[in-house]
Parts: structure tokens; sequence; C-alpha cells
């Protein structure tokens, strides 16, 4: 890429830096793929020079500062194609359907404030610089699950950041703040996508969940920071839970060298997931399981860091750092009786564990508790546990239910009971080498 179009053209042609600020910098050394190049860029409005470097991050019900303008630019023609004073959703928007044969958007280095969902769609890579940041606005205010005592019935709801709906896509480089809205909102959210990329972001300040795929295939979500989101971090569900595209399988999942902390249900959660890798992330602080599989099969939990759960509304048996599960609740009436609505074939192996109620945990969750027979037909199987570390946990390895396991090669220090088994419910659990502390 020519950059003496950025230093020179764009800028003219916007009227400011492509960073939004005075200064002429380079752009990113890097923009991946082919096809056309937009910049999106912000003029702050009036005010004081505080008011205009926050940006519109005070902005509230999707409205911004008063005489911002969002600068959609060709880098190509060097001109401005598109200019809005309403919120950068209506800029980002105009970019990705000018972008019939793909191409990448490179948002600038400021605070853009969105009203509503801007959507990809194929062969388009969005990408931020140092500084670039999305916020979201308030919808209104709807009743939460499960209120904590510091989290009123009601709370903030929000829309998606951005949406992901077509093939060969992804988003790079920048920081989505939820802007405080805990319902019904994602920072990304993909669905039904075939090749996704999520890659070196950073979620603030709620979300229901903060970075969300569902019916997708060859998926890589790798080196973002996750903070404090409402439900779930980095997970196959999407929200609002129950929608549509909730609870869909999606297949070919990496979820790699994240760090994800501080939220009310699991960090990492791979549901409905077939063929999956979660490994060298670091997860703590979470309510539920930091890494779940809800169900999941053929998939490996390895050489991750856990630690730091603070149980809130625990299922039968607790919560852990890493969990295999079947739970009725978590599938779809047409997956029910599939092999899709089970859990096996996973590994688990290399992690290290600690300060959790339960290291690792292999069970069933029925429906109904009374139903405890679905301990028997419905348990996880062919899963192996071995070469974990797990200290200062309530119990260090619990199966509660499964068959045609493993658990073996593990070292398990300053645990309540080290392992433990419900003999009604498990079969054929081969046990061995386990090292005690």
């Amino acid at each position: 890429m020519d950059t003496s179009v950025v230093h020179g053209g764009l800028g003219a042609a916007a009227g400011f830096g492509w960073f939004g600020g005075a200064a002429q910098v380079s752009p990113p050394p890097v923009l991946s793929g082919g096809g056309s190049v937009y910049f999106v860029l912000k003029r702050a409005g009036g005010g004081s020079a505080a008011t205009q470097s926050q940006g519109n991050s005070t902005a509230a019900e999707g409205r911004g500062v008063a005489g911002d303008t969002y600068v959609v630019v060709d880098a190509g023609a060097g001109e401005v194609a598109f200019s809005t004073d309403g919120t950068a959703d209506e800029a980002f928007q105009y970019a990705f359907d000018d972008l019939t044969g793909g191409g990448t958007v490179v948002a600038g280095a400021s605070t853009f404030q969105f009203g509503a969902p801007a959507t990809m769609g194929s062969d388009t890579t969005l990408t931020g610089v140092g500084g670039t940041r999305f916020v979201a606005s308030q919808t209104g205010t709807v009743e939460t699950v499960l209120p904590t005592e510091e989290q009123d019935a009601r709370v903030p709801a929000g829309h998606d950041i951005v949406r992901l709906r077509g093939d060969n896509v992804a988003v790079t480089n920048v920081e989505f703040d939820a802007g405080g809205t805990q319902r019904g909102n994602q920072a990304v959210q993909a669905d039904g996508c075939r090749g996704v990329l999520i890659a070196n972001n950073r979620t603030v300040n709620g979300f229901q969940m903060a970075l969300s795929v569902t019916r997708c295939t060859n998926v890589s979500v790798v080196g973002n920071e996750v903070v404090d989101p409402n439900w779930y971090g980095i997970t196959t569900r999407g929200a609002p839970a129950g929608s549509d595209k909730d609870l869909r399988q999606s297949r070919n999942v990496v979820i790699a060298r994240n760090r994800v902390s501080g939220m009310k249900f699991n960090n990492i959660a791979p549901y409905n997931t077939n063929g999956f890798l979660v490994t060298g992330n670091v997860v703590f602080d979470g309510g539920h399981s930091l890494i779940a599989c809800s169900p999941s099969q053929k998939g490996a939990i390895v050489g991750n860091v856990c630690r730091n759960l603070d149980e809130f509304a625990p299922d039968p048996g607790g919560e852990a750092g890493i969990e295999l599960e079947y739970k009725e609740t978590h599938l779809r009436d047409e997956v029910k009786g599939t092999q899709e609505a089970l859990t096996y074939d996973v590994t688990v192996s290399g992690n290290q564990v600690d300060n959790c109620p339960v290291g690792v945990l292999v069970r069933t969750v029925p429906a109904d508790e009374g139903n405890q027979g679905a301990r028997e037909t419905k348990r996880p199987f062919g899963f192996s546990v071995t070469g974990n570390t797990v200290s200062e946990t309530g119990t260090g390895i619990l199966v509660r239910s499964g068959a045609d396991g493993v658990v073996a090669t593990n070292t398990l220090r300053d645990n309540g009971t080290h392992v433990e088994e419900d003999d009604d419910y498990t079969t054929d659990i081969e046990r061995g080498l386990n090292v005690t502390r």
C-alpha cells in the first residue's frame, strides 16, 4: 500500500489526520487480504479539549457528542466516500456494505460511539490501531437472571457492536466497551460463518457475552483480553439466551492465548462444539466453571491456567476450574437424543488449576433434579484427564457421572479430597499414577 496516500491524500480529504487528531502517522504495516481499503475516522465535535479527548464514551442512548462527524475515506481514491453526524455504526455499515468484493476497514485511534450493531459480510477484515475504541449505547433496562447483591433486578440492556454474517471474516485490534450494559449484547457475534478470526481485541465494562460464535466452522479466537462481562467471556452461545442462534453447534474451533476474568458464569464456554482446542488461556475470577464443555465432542483442553472461582448459584456437584458436562437445559430440541447432545472424546491435559471448589469435574445435570437416571444414560464418556496439576480445591478431580474415562498421572496438592468417583453413576474409569501431596 502506498503510505503517501495516508500521509497526504487521506488526511487532506478527511480534513484531519487519519488517526483522528492532528498528527500524521503510518497505518498498520499489514492489511490482511485483498480488495478495497476504507478508513473510518472521527472528527470530534465542540466542547473542551478534555471532552474531545474522551470522545463519545459518556454518550447515552446512542447519541454522540454534538458536532462529532464520522468519515469513511476510500484509500484507493484518496477521498471521502461517506460522512455522518450520527453514530459510528452508520459509517462502519457504509464501509462494510460498499466492500462488495471484500476488503479491509481500518478504524482510526478514536472512541467511536455506536447506537446499533454494524454487520460485516464475507471476505472482510475490520482492524483497529492503537487507541481504537468502540462503545455501545444503552437501549433500555431488562430483568436480570439471578441478581447478585451487587446487581439490581433490572440491569441496563444494550446492543451488539459488531456482527459477522459471512465467510472469511476477521476482527482485530479493537477495544470494545459495553458502556455498562449487561444484557442482550455482545462485543463481537459471529453466526453462520465459515472462517472466523477474532484476535488481539479487548472487551470491558459489561456485555452479556463478550465474544460469541454460533453455527460457525473453522474459528480462531486468539490473544484477546476479556474483562468483566455479565454472563460469559468467550463462548459458543449467543445472546439473548433462547434466541434462534443460541446453543447452535459450531465446528473446528480454536480458543487460544486469551486472558478472561470476572464474570457471573463461564469464562470460556465451548458449548455444543465438535472438534475444538482450548489452549494457553489464563482464566480467573468466575462464578461458574472457568472452562466448561456443556456439551461438546472431540476436543482438547490443554495447557491452561485456571484459578480463583467464587461459586454463584452452582449446579449439583459444584463448579470447577474445568468441566465436562451433559446438561439438558443446554440443548435445543432438534439435537436431544442424538450424539450431538453428548459430551465425549475430550482430553484434559497439562492444565494448572487452583483455588476452585472442584479442580476438574465430569458430570450430568438433568433438567429435572429428580431424574437421576439421566446420570447413567446421558453421562460423558471416552474422556481423559491426565497430567494436570490441581491444588487448593475442595475436590481435586470429581467424576459424578461418566463412562470409559481415564484419570491418571495428575499431580494433586492440598485438596480436601484428591480424587472422588460416584460409583453409582460411573463405569470403566481407569485411575492410576496420580501423585498426591
